[in-house]
Protein backbone atom coordinates (compact mmCIF):
# COMPACT_ATOMS: atom_id res chain seq x y z
CA UNK A 1 0.00 0.00 0.00
CA UNK A 2 1.69 3.20 -1.07
CA UNK A 3 1.27 6.92 0.60
CA UNK A 4 2.75 9.69 1.27
CA UNK A 5 1.47 9.68 4.88
CA UNK A 6 -0.39 7.03 7.34
CA UNK A 7 -3.67 6.54 8.36
CA UNK A 8 -4.39 5.26 11.40
CA UNK A 9 -2.27 2.69 13.12
CA UNK A 10 -0.31 2.10 9.49
CA UNK A 11 2.81 0.56 9.89
CA UNK A 12 6.11 1.66 8.14
CA UNK A 13 8.28 -1.11 6.22
CA UNK A 14 10.12 -3.13 8.65
CA UNK A 15 13.41 -1.42 7.18
CA UNK A 16 12.13 2.15 9.21
CA UNK A 17 12.16 -0.28 12.32
CA UNK A 18 8.32 -0.88 12.60
CA UNK A 19 6.19 0.70 14.82
CA UNK A 20 2.58 2.28 15.52
CA UNK A 21 1.65 5.28 14.11
CA UNK A 22 -1.38 7.42 14.21
CA UNK A 23 -2.88 9.78 12.37
CA UNK A 24 -6.08 12.36 11.42
CA UNK A 25 -9.27 10.22 12.25
CA UNK A 26 -10.88 10.58 8.50
CA UNK A 27 -14.61 11.07 8.16
CA UNK A 28 -15.63 9.81 4.48
CA UNK A 29 -13.39 7.15 2.76
CA UNK A 30 -14.21 5.88 -1.10
CA UNK A 31 -12.34 3.15 -2.25
CA UNK A 32 -12.58 2.94 -5.91
CA UNK A 33 -11.58 -0.79 -7.29
CA UNK A 34 -12.32 -2.58 -10.97
CA UNK A 35 -14.41 -5.87 -9.59
CA UNK A 36 -16.32 -6.80 -7.00
CA UNK A 37 -13.78 -8.81 -4.43
CA UNK A 38 -11.04 -6.39 -5.76
CA UNK A 39 -11.47 -4.49 -2.18
CA UNK A 40 -11.84 -7.88 -0.43
CA UNK A 41 -8.34 -9.38 -1.94
CA UNK A 42 -6.26 -5.96 -1.06
CA UNK A 43 -8.02 -3.97 1.40
CA UNK A 44 -10.78 -4.92 3.02
CA UNK A 45 -8.58 -5.33 6.41
CA UNK A 46 -7.35 -2.05 6.35
CA UNK A 47 -11.54 -0.82 5.55
CA UNK A 48 -12.74 -2.89 8.46
CA UNK A 49 -10.05 -1.18 10.55
CA UNK A 50 -11.44 2.54 9.53
CA UNK A 51 -15.39 1.51 9.88
CA UNK A 52 -14.09 0.23 13.71
CA UNK A 53 -13.02 3.87 13.94
CA UNK A 54 -16.03 5.96 12.88
CA UNK A 55 -15.11 6.66 9.62
CA UNK A 56 -18.15 6.36 6.37
CA UNK A 57 -16.74 4.25 4.16
CA UNK A 58 -18.29 3.76 1.00
CA UNK A 59 -17.21 1.48 -2.38
CA UNK A 60 -17.28 2.37 -6.56
CA UNK A 61 -17.04 -0.83 -8.62
CA UNK A 62 -16.45 0.22 -11.75
CA UNK A 63 -17.85 -3.29 -13.55
CA UNK A 64 -19.87 -5.58 -12.53
CA UNK A 65 -17.27 -8.57 -13.00
CA UNK A 66 -19.43 -9.88 -15.94
CA UNK A 67 -16.60 -11.92 -17.29
CA UNK A 68 -16.14 -13.65 -14.19
CA UNK A 69 -17.44 -17.55 -14.87
CA UNK A 70 -16.57 -20.36 -16.54
CA UNK A 71 -20.35 -22.08 -16.54
CA UNK A 72 -21.03 -22.49 -20.00
CA UNK A 73 -24.78 -21.56 -19.88
CA UNK A 74 -24.03 -17.91 -17.94
CA UNK A 75 -24.25 -14.71 -19.57
CA UNK A 76 -22.97 -11.57 -18.92
CA UNK A 77 -26.16 -10.19 -17.62
CA UNK A 78 -26.45 -13.27 -15.57
CA UNK A 79 -23.41 -13.08 -13.72
CA UNK A 80 -23.41 -9.45 -13.25
CA UNK A 81 -26.10 -9.26 -11.28
CA UNK A 82 -24.97 -12.21 -9.11
CA UNK A 83 -21.90 -10.73 -8.40
CA UNK A 84 -23.71 -7.30 -7.46
CA UNK A 85 -25.48 -9.08 -4.95
CA UNK A 86 -22.10 -10.89 -3.74
CA UNK A 87 -20.41 -7.38 -3.53
CA UNK A 88 -23.33 -5.78 -1.49
CA UNK A 89 -23.32 -8.49 0.92
CA UNK A 90 -19.35 -8.35 1.26
CA UNK A 91 -19.87 -4.39 1.68
CA UNK A 92 -22.15 -5.22 4.28
CA UNK A 93 -20.41 -7.23 6.34
CA UNK A 94 -17.67 -4.91 6.38
CA UNK A 95 -19.66 -2.13 7.44
CA UNK A 96 -19.31 -0.31 3.96
CA UNK A 97 -22.33 1.81 3.87
CA UNK A 98 -22.71 2.22 0.04
CA UNK A 99 -22.03 0.23 -3.08
CA UNK A 100 -22.16 1.80 -6.61
CA UNK A 101 -21.54 0.49 -9.54
CA UNK A 102 -20.44 2.11 -13.14
CA UNK A 103 -21.27 -1.15 -15.38
CA UNK A 104 -18.54 -0.77 -17.74
CA UNK A 105 -17.89 -4.22 -19.79
CA UNK A 106 -14.97 -6.70 -17.24
CA UNK A 107 -12.00 -6.81 -19.09
CA UNK A 108 -12.44 -4.16 -21.36
CA UNK A 109 -12.19 -0.99 -19.70
CA UNK A 110 -10.95 2.35 -21.09
CA UNK A 111 -9.76 5.38 -19.91
CA UNK A 112 -12.63 8.01 -21.19
CA UNK A 113 -13.84 11.15 -21.27
CA UNK A 114 -16.74 9.56 -19.67
CA UNK A 115 -15.34 7.18 -17.50
CA UNK A 116 -13.84 10.01 -16.07
CA UNK A 117 -16.65 11.90 -15.74
CA UNK A 118 -18.62 9.41 -13.84
CA UNK A 119 -15.79 8.72 -11.39
CA UNK A 120 -15.49 12.44 -10.88
CA UNK A 121 -18.95 12.79 -10.30
CA UNK A 122 -19.00 9.84 -7.89
CA UNK A 123 -16.09 11.76 -5.24
CA UNK A 124 -17.92 14.91 -5.75
CA UNK A 125 -21.27 13.10 -4.97
CA UNK A 126 -19.59 11.23 -1.07
CA UNK A 127 -16.59 14.06 -1.03
CA UNK A 128 -14.30 11.55 0.77
CA UNK A 129 -11.11 12.91 2.27
CA UNK A 130 -9.38 9.54 1.38
CA UNK A 131 -9.58 7.94 -1.50
CA UNK A 132 -8.62 3.96 -2.02
CA UNK A 133 -7.89 2.76 -5.65
CA UNK A 134 -5.18 0.51 -7.48
CA UNK A 135 -1.71 1.13 -7.75
CA UNK A 136 -1.50 2.00 -11.88
CA UNK A 137 2.35 2.49 -12.07
CA UNK A 138 4.12 -0.53 -9.70
CA UNK A 139 0.77 -3.26 -10.07
CA UNK A 140 1.23 -6.17 -7.93
CA UNK A 141 1.72 -8.72 -9.53
CA UNK A 142 4.28 -7.04 -11.86
CA UNK A 143 3.52 -7.61 -15.51
CA UNK A 144 0.98 -9.94 -15.29
CA UNK A 145 -1.89 -7.83 -13.29
CA UNK A 146 -5.06 -7.14 -14.67
CA UNK A 147 -5.42 -4.56 -16.91
CA UNK A 148 -8.57 -2.85 -15.96
CA UNK A 149 -6.84 -2.34 -12.66
CA UNK A 150 -4.17 -0.58 -13.87
CA UNK A 151 -6.89 1.81 -15.67
CA UNK A 152 -9.23 2.26 -13.02
CA UNK A 153 -5.73 3.74 -10.62
CA UNK A 154 -5.10 5.52 -13.34
CA UNK A 155 -8.65 7.22 -14.18
CA UNK A 156 -9.10 7.59 -9.78
CA UNK A 157 -5.86 9.49 -9.72
CA UNK A 158 -7.14 11.87 -12.62
CA UNK A 159 -10.20 12.55 -11.11
CA UNK A 160 -9.03 13.08 -7.49
CA UNK A 161 -6.15 15.69 -9.26
CA UNK A 162 -7.37 17.90 -10.79
CA UNK A 163 -10.50 17.03 -12.07
CA UNK A 164 -12.44 16.90 -9.22
CA UNK A 165 -11.22 19.86 -7.40
CA UNK A 166 -11.33 21.98 -10.29
CA UNK A 167 -14.28 23.73 -11.11
CA UNK A 168 -14.09 24.15 -14.86
CA UNK A 169 -13.21 20.85 -14.67
CA UNK A 170 -16.53 19.15 -15.95
CA UNK A 171 -18.59 22.22 -15.63
CA UNK A 172 -22.15 20.68 -15.55
CA UNK A 173 -21.64 18.65 -12.75
CA UNK A 174 -21.42 21.71 -10.96
CA UNK A 175 -24.42 22.87 -12.55
CA UNK A 176 -25.89 19.81 -11.44
CA UNK A 177 -24.90 20.45 -7.80
CA UNK A 178 -21.93 18.59 -7.55
CA UNK A 179 -19.34 21.37 -6.26
CA UNK A 180 -15.65 20.83 -6.55
CA UNK A 181 -14.46 18.89 -4.36
CA UNK A 182 -10.44 18.28 -2.85
CA UNK A 183 -9.47 14.37 -1.79
CA UNK A 184 -6.70 15.02 0.91
CA UNK A 185 -5.18 11.53 0.70
CA UNK A 186 -4.83 8.16 -1.74
CA UNK A 187 -3.61 4.90 -0.89
CA UNK A 188 -2.92 2.70 -3.34
CA UNK A 189 -3.52 -0.72 -3.07
CA UNK A 190 -2.10 -3.92 -5.30
CA UNK A 191 1.01 -2.55 -5.32
CA UNK A 192 4.63 -3.83 -5.20
CA UNK A 193 6.23 -1.30 -3.78
CA UNK A 194 4.03 -0.39 -0.36
CA UNK A 195 5.60 2.21 1.74
CA UNK A 196 3.02 1.70 4.66
CA UNK A 197 1.29 -1.41 6.04
CA UNK A 198 -1.72 -1.67 8.29
CA UNK A 199 -2.21 -4.22 10.97
CA UNK A 200 -5.27 -6.10 10.15
CA UNK A 201 -5.72 -8.92 12.97
CA UNK A 202 -8.99 -7.36 14.19
CA UNK A 203 -10.51 -6.80 11.20
CA UNK A 204 -8.87 -10.17 9.45
CA UNK A 205 -12.35 -12.81 10.09
CA UNK A 206 -14.48 -9.88 8.59
CA UNK A 207 -12.48 -9.72 5.39
CA UNK A 208 -12.25 -13.31 4.81
CA UNK A 209 -16.16 -13.89 5.51
CA UNK A 210 -16.33 -11.03 3.10
CA UNK A 211 -14.36 -12.61 0.32
CA UNK A 212 -16.21 -15.66 0.84
CA UNK A 213 -19.22 -13.71 0.22
CA UNK A 214 -18.24 -13.45 -3.64
CA UNK A 215 -19.52 -17.31 -3.93
CA UNK A 216 -19.57 -17.62 -7.50
CA UNK A 217 -15.08 -16.87 -7.46
CA UNK A 218 -14.71 -19.22 -4.27
CA UNK A 219 -14.16 -22.94 -5.45
CA UNK A 220 -13.23 -24.05 -2.16
CA UNK A 221 -13.56 -21.60 0.92
CA UNK A 222 -11.50 -23.85 3.42
CA UNK A 223 -8.35 -23.81 1.09
CA UNK A 224 -8.80 -20.16 0.31
CA UNK A 225 -8.73 -19.17 4.17
CA UNK A 226 -5.53 -21.08 4.82
CA UNK A 227 -4.39 -19.42 1.93
CA UNK A 228 -5.27 -16.08 2.98
CA UNK A 229 -3.60 -16.65 6.46
CA UNK A 230 -0.86 -17.70 4.66
CA UNK A 231 -0.87 -14.45 2.11
CA UNK A 232 -1.09 -11.85 5.02
CA UNK A 233 0.97 -13.07 7.53
CA UNK A 234 3.53 -12.90 5.09
CA UNK A 235 2.90 -9.41 4.13
CA UNK A 236 2.71 -8.81 8.61
CA UNK A 237 6.10 -10.30 8.62
CA UNK A 238 7.57 -6.94 7.14
CA UNK A 239 5.43 -4.66 9.32
CA UNK A 240 6.22 -6.70 12.48
CA UNK A 241 2.94 -7.53 13.07
CA UNK A 242 0.67 -11.30 13.05
CA UNK A 243 -1.12 -9.90 9.63
CA UNK A 244 -0.84 -6.56 7.72
CA UNK A 245 -2.12 -5.39 4.36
Amino acid sequence: MRSGTAPPTAIPPAREQPRQRRGARFVEIAAIAAHPDDSESWCAGTLAHAVDMGPTVRLLLVTSGDNGSSDPSATAQSVARQREQEARAAAALLGISEVAFLSHPDAAVEDTVTLRREVVATIRRWRPAVVFTHDPVHPNPPYTSHRDHRVVGRVALDAVYPLARDRLCFPDLEADGLAPHTVLEVWLFASDRPTNFVDIKTGFDRKIAARLEHKSQTADAAALRQAWRERFMTVGKDAGVELAE
